[in-house]
Protein backbone atom coordinates (compact mmCIF):
# COMPACT_ATOMS: atom_id res chain seq x y z
CA UNK A 1 0.00 0.00 0.00
CA UNK A 2 2.70 2.45 0.76
CA UNK A 3 4.36 2.44 -3.01
CA UNK A 4 1.29 3.51 -4.38
CA UNK A 5 1.37 6.69 -1.94
CA UNK A 6 4.95 7.02 -2.12
CA UNK A 7 4.18 7.74 -6.21
CA UNK A 8 2.83 10.73 -8.04
CA UNK A 9 1.49 11.29 -11.68
CA UNK A 10 3.17 13.65 -13.65
CA UNK A 11 3.69 14.74 -17.49
CA UNK A 12 6.91 14.34 -19.22
CA UNK A 13 7.24 17.76 -21.23
CA UNK A 14 9.23 17.69 -23.73
CA UNK A 15 11.34 20.94 -24.94
CA UNK A 16 13.79 21.40 -27.58
CA UNK A 17 16.67 20.50 -25.49
CA UNK A 18 15.34 18.34 -22.64
CA UNK A 19 12.32 18.13 -20.96
CA UNK A 20 9.74 19.45 -18.02
CA UNK A 21 8.53 17.11 -14.93
CA UNK A 22 4.94 18.50 -14.08
CA UNK A 23 2.56 17.01 -11.47
CA UNK A 24 -0.41 16.08 -13.07
CA UNK A 25 -2.28 18.51 -10.86
CA UNK A 26 -0.70 21.42 -12.00
CA UNK A 27 -2.10 21.39 -15.62
CA UNK A 28 -5.11 22.78 -16.50
CA UNK A 29 -5.34 20.90 -20.28
CA UNK A 30 -3.44 19.96 -23.05
CA UNK A 31 -4.19 20.82 -26.68
CA UNK A 32 -2.68 21.18 -30.03
CA UNK A 33 -0.89 23.75 -30.52
CA UNK A 34 -2.51 26.74 -32.53
CA UNK A 35 -1.72 30.43 -33.44
CA UNK A 36 -1.29 32.80 -30.99
CA UNK A 37 -2.40 36.41 -30.40
CA UNK A 38 1.05 38.64 -30.47
CA UNK A 39 1.51 41.02 -27.75
CA UNK A 40 3.88 44.00 -28.66
CA UNK A 41 6.71 45.61 -26.31
CA UNK A 42 7.03 42.17 -23.97
CA UNK A 43 10.18 39.81 -23.88
CA UNK A 44 10.36 37.36 -26.64
CA UNK A 45 10.03 34.11 -24.65
CA UNK A 46 6.09 35.61 -23.94
CA UNK A 47 5.24 34.11 -27.53
CA UNK A 48 1.57 35.69 -27.26
CA UNK A 49 -1.96 34.80 -25.74
CA UNK A 50 -3.97 31.67 -26.88
CA UNK A 51 -7.68 32.25 -26.28
CA UNK A 52 -8.64 29.02 -24.34
CA UNK A 53 -12.32 28.91 -22.96
CA UNK A 54 -13.29 32.54 -23.04
CA UNK A 55 -9.51 33.53 -20.88
CA UNK A 56 -6.45 35.21 -22.39
CA UNK A 57 -4.18 32.60 -21.54
CA UNK A 58 -0.06 33.99 -21.91
CA UNK A 59 2.01 31.89 -23.75
CA UNK A 60 5.89 31.05 -22.65
CA UNK A 61 8.71 29.74 -24.49
CA UNK A 62 10.43 27.89 -21.15
CA UNK A 63 13.87 27.64 -23.10
CA UNK A 64 13.86 31.20 -24.06
CA UNK A 65 12.64 32.53 -20.39
CA UNK A 66 15.39 29.52 -19.05
CA UNK A 67 18.56 30.42 -21.38
CA UNK A 68 19.06 33.93 -22.86
CA UNK A 69 19.38 34.38 -26.58
CA UNK A 70 17.97 30.89 -27.45
CA UNK A 71 15.22 30.59 -30.04
CA UNK A 72 12.22 29.38 -30.22
CA UNK A 73 11.08 26.58 -33.20
CA UNK A 74 8.76 23.84 -33.03
CA UNK A 75 10.15 20.74 -35.05
CA UNK A 76 6.39 20.36 -35.91
CA UNK A 77 3.25 22.28 -35.93
CA UNK A 78 1.67 19.39 -36.49
CA UNK A 79 2.40 17.63 -33.20
CA UNK A 80 3.24 20.28 -30.75
CA UNK A 81 1.15 21.02 -27.67
CA UNK A 82 -0.05 23.62 -25.74
CA UNK A 83 0.07 22.45 -22.11
CA UNK A 84 -2.25 25.14 -19.80
CA UNK A 85 -0.94 25.40 -16.53
CA UNK A 86 -3.25 26.44 -13.56
CA UNK A 87 -1.55 29.74 -11.79
CA UNK A 88 -0.19 28.85 -8.19
CA UNK A 89 1.11 32.52 -6.62
CA UNK A 90 -1.74 34.58 -8.41
CA UNK A 91 -4.75 33.58 -9.01
CA UNK A 92 -6.60 36.73 -9.67
CA UNK A 93 -3.81 38.30 -11.56
CA UNK A 94 -2.60 34.62 -13.72
CA UNK A 95 -5.16 31.97 -13.08
CA UNK A 96 -3.07 30.36 -16.37
CA UNK A 97 -0.91 30.02 -18.12
CA UNK A 98 0.85 28.00 -21.05
CA UNK A 99 3.91 26.76 -22.12
CA UNK A 100 4.83 24.75 -25.72
CA UNK A 101 5.55 21.30 -25.91
CA UNK A 102 6.98 19.93 -29.13
CA UNK A 103 5.06 16.78 -28.69
CA UNK A 104 2.10 15.65 -26.74
CA UNK A 105 2.99 15.54 -23.33
CA UNK A 106 3.13 11.66 -21.49
CA UNK A 107 1.89 10.68 -18.11
CA UNK A 108 3.56 8.32 -16.05
CA UNK A 109 3.66 7.40 -12.30
CA UNK A 110 6.77 7.90 -11.01
CA UNK A 111 8.59 7.44 -7.18
CA UNK A 112 11.58 9.10 -5.71
CA UNK A 113 13.37 5.59 -6.59
CA UNK A 114 13.20 6.06 -10.32
CA UNK A 115 14.87 9.75 -10.17
CA UNK A 116 18.21 10.82 -9.46
CA UNK A 117 19.25 14.49 -8.89
CA UNK A 118 22.19 15.23 -11.66
CA UNK A 119 23.98 17.94 -9.31
CA UNK A 120 24.51 19.94 -12.24
CA UNK A 121 24.00 23.58 -11.91
CA UNK A 122 20.36 24.98 -12.27
CA UNK A 123 18.55 27.28 -14.37
CA UNK A 124 16.76 30.54 -12.15
CA UNK A 125 13.65 28.26 -13.67
CA UNK A 126 14.39 25.33 -12.19
CA UNK A 127 13.91 23.83 -8.76
CA UNK A 128 15.99 20.61 -9.37
CA UNK A 129 17.49 18.82 -12.74
CA UNK A 130 16.60 14.90 -12.30
CA UNK A 131 17.90 11.79 -14.41
CA UNK A 132 14.50 9.64 -15.34
CA UNK A 133 15.03 6.55 -17.45
CA UNK A 134 17.26 7.58 -20.03
CA UNK A 135 16.08 11.60 -19.93
CA UNK A 136 17.60 14.52 -17.94
CA UNK A 137 14.42 16.15 -17.21
CA UNK A 138 13.80 19.57 -14.98
CA UNK A 139 10.98 20.25 -12.16
CA UNK A 140 10.12 23.98 -12.87
CA UNK A 141 10.16 26.71 -10.86
CA UNK A 142 6.70 27.82 -11.41
CA UNK A 143 6.75 30.41 -8.69
CA UNK A 144 9.49 31.95 -10.81
CA UNK A 145 7.56 31.69 -13.84
CA UNK A 146 4.31 33.27 -12.79
CA UNK A 147 6.48 35.97 -11.56
CA UNK A 148 8.62 36.20 -14.85
CA UNK A 149 5.42 36.10 -16.73
CA UNK A 150 3.31 38.98 -14.87
CA UNK A 151 6.18 41.17 -14.88
CA UNK A 152 6.59 40.66 -18.53
CA UNK A 153 3.17 41.92 -19.83
CA UNK A 154 3.79 44.95 -17.49
CA UNK A 155 6.44 46.20 -19.43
Amino acid sequence: MSEVADQIDVYMIRMQKQGLILPVETIAEIIPYEPLQRLEDTPDWLLGLLAWRGVQVPVVSFEMLTVERASFSLVSVASASLVILRGTADQSSLPFYAIVSQTEPHRFSVSDEMMFETGEPLERTELVRVRFNEDVVSVPNLDYVEAAILNGMIQ
